[in-house]
């Protein structure tokens, strides 16, 4: 399994940047479904993606990327190129509504020409899992688009920002999905940002965490 993914989340793509995508460098199409409240959602509308084997695939395919967004009106939106730190596969077992949540996030907006630094993913099954685990999932603060999957449709939970806010969650949400239960096919990763572009300074970027606050124990 790849240690490093390259994503392409773009309002719009030229019909040249997709074709040298998809046949010179081996990305494919994996766009979002929608999300459970429109109103909140911060999925991009074309989502390409490419999991290199090494970090010197990793950091071709990226300076090849580079080398045409600079030279091509290629897309609106934003590269990243992330490590998978941590991954970790959650056992399924029934939820138990007496576990309480470890905390609440509040959210902020990046300054103009800065990116996030790392995030928080949690992928689960939509239709098996618990409606009250994503419920709580939702009220800690967390943001969440679908996207199929061979099973059905996954349903996947996001927190962005820098690397210490992300890292101080990490841990506690797999505590919390082990000792709650509630999750099927369900997998938790931090992808740490190796690199990234976006196409204009001041373009809307997904919002990230702006403090935590820490349930009393």
């Amino acid at each position: 399994m790849s240690a490093f993914h390259i994503h392409i989340d773009a309002l719009n793509i030229s019909p040249a940047f997709e074709e040298y995508l998809t046949k010179e460098l081996r990305f494919w199409r994996s766009d979002f479904s929608g999300s459970p409240d429109s109103a909140n959602a911060f999925f991009p509308v074309n989502h390409f993606t490419h999991k290199p084997e090494t970090s010197r695939d990793f950091r071709t395919a990226f300076d090849r990327l580079l080398t045409y967004v600079k030279t091509e009106d290629a897309m609106k939106g934003y590269i990243e190129g992330e490590f998978i730190a941590v991954q970790k596969h959650i056992e399924e077992k029934p939820f138990d509504s007496s576990v309480s949540a470890p905390f609440k996030l509040n959210r902020t907006r990046l300054a103009p020409g800065t990116f996030r630094e790392s995030e928080v993913h949690i992928t689960l099954n939509k239709d098996r899992s618990s409606p009250a685990l994503i419920r709580s999932l939702v009220d800690i603060g967390l943001f969440s688009a679908y996207i199929p999957k061979p099973y059905g449709t996954a349903q996947i939970f996001t927190a962005q920002g820098s690397r210490t806010h992300v890292q101080s969650i990490v841990q506690s949400l797999s505590t919390y999905l082990d000792n709650a239960g509630g999750a099927f096919d369900c997998n938790l990763k931090e992808e740490r940002i190796a690199d990234w572009w976006v196409s204009e300074p001041n373009l809307q970027l997904p919002p990230v965490i702006g403090s935590i606050e820490w349930a009393a124990q």
